[in-house]
């Protein structure tokens, strides 16, 4: 006699899609001040949209991505309890799906255990950890001539930027964040390349490149600080838990969000080893993560990708890790089928980080 335990599929999703709708509404946060995906509804050059700085109010991110979340009171222990059952399902097999695959998991343990016997770099007084960020993202723009029903017309570029983040050895003091805007070079149409190419002659020196000052790293759209990585548990199970009840919705499913989210703070730079061993035994054990590509090659340097494309997307989530050091190389957003303006199988978007310690700042 075959015996199933646990709650069956439909009871997961209901619980699910109950969990996200109590989040969404109960549990506050910071959006991410960039976005792998963007849509500009206006033509104004000045509104380019630059992936390090504050994005303006007509710009559509998908998926919505949290780079920060405060700690949660609101969560009520009934929704919390719902969860927990979910997470469980999916981590001991209940669920519809289970969690990665087993080559998957194997190499995030790998990587798990490689982190842990890393050591993390070592700022003494008057030094810095100097965190830099290579990033590009794909831009959907629709201009005054174009019309929005129809996809095709759409300008679609790819957006390139960079950021460097400089924390200080006290991290109550003063961070010093410089984030540019690079000039765009990837082109999916001759009118995309006017359009991109236009609005960035158009941009002053200015507004290309900033400069902001913070205590604490207290910057509008800032990444992780430490009080919210403090919060966070050092159990896997009890961690992607806690990304599940923190979640601000905004993702088409709660383990899309979950990956996005822990994506953030792998790349903030900001983790120390054991949270980060964490987060990678976390990823184990969310359903349909695998390994896409033994020999990932992301802003130079070599990896293994391991990715999840959510059912509702036509687009697949990847992480670069190298699982003899532990460290992640980046992320990338492939998408997997070809829609009006990019054709399939197409990197329409990653970020790659380097972590150093330097003397000074800008």
């Amino acid at each position: 006699m075959n015996t199933t335990i646990g709650p069956s599929e439909a009871q997961i999703k209901r619980m699910r899609d109950d969990i996200v709708s109590r989040m969404s509404e109960s549990v506050p946060t910071l959006e991410h001040a960039t976005a792998p995906r963007q849509f500009i509804g206006a033509p104004a050059p000045d509104q380019l949209v630059r992936a390090p700085r504050e994005l303006p109010h007509n710009v559509r991110q998908l998926p919505k991505r949290s780079a920060r979340t405060r700690r949660v009171s609101a969560l009520s222990l009934a929704a919390a309890a719902l969860v927990a059952i979910a997470i469980l399902g999916n981590a001991f097999g209940w669920g519809p799906n289970g969690g990665a695959s087993a080559e998957a998991s194997n190499l995030l343990e790998q990587t798990a255990v490689a982190t842990i016997q890393a050591s993390d770099p070592v700022v003494a007084p008057g030094q810095f950890l100097q965190i830099s960020t290579q990033a590009v993202f794909v831009t959907y723009a629709v201009g005054p001539n174009d019309d929005p029903k129809n996809l095709a017309s759409r300008s679609v570029f790819l957006s390139p930027s960079a950021s460097t983040l400089y924390i200080p050895a006290d991290r109550s003091g003063q961070w010093v964040w410089e984030r540019t805007a690079l000039k765009p070079d990837t082109f999916f149409s001759v009118k995309a390349r006017e359009y991109a190419l236009n609005s960035w002659a158009q941009l002053s020196p200015a507004e290309r490149t900033e400069i902001a000052r913070a205590a604490g790293g207290n910057f509008a759209g800032s990444p992780w600080t430490a009080e919210d990585l403090a919060a966070m548990p050092s159990d896997p199970a009890a961690l992607l838990s806690y990304f599940y009840m923190t979640s601000a919705g905004g993702s088409n499913s709660p383990e899309e969000d979950a990956l996005s989210r822990i994506s953030d703070v792998l790349r903030s730079g900001l983790a120390p080893a054991e949270l980060r061993a964490a987060l990678y035994r976390a990823i184990a054990m969310i359903p349909d993560v695998t390994i896409v590509e033994r020999s990932a090659t992301l802003n130079g340097q070599v990896g293994v990708a391991i990715g999840r494309q959510d059912p509702t997307r036509d687009f697949r989530q990847d992480l670069i890790i190298n699982p003899a050091t532990g460290l992640l190389i980046g992320e990338r957003q492939v998408q997997v089928t070809a829609d009006a303006n990019v054709p399939a199988n197409t990197v329409v978007g990653w970020t790659s980080v380097t972590t150093i310690v330097v003397d000074s700042t800008p």
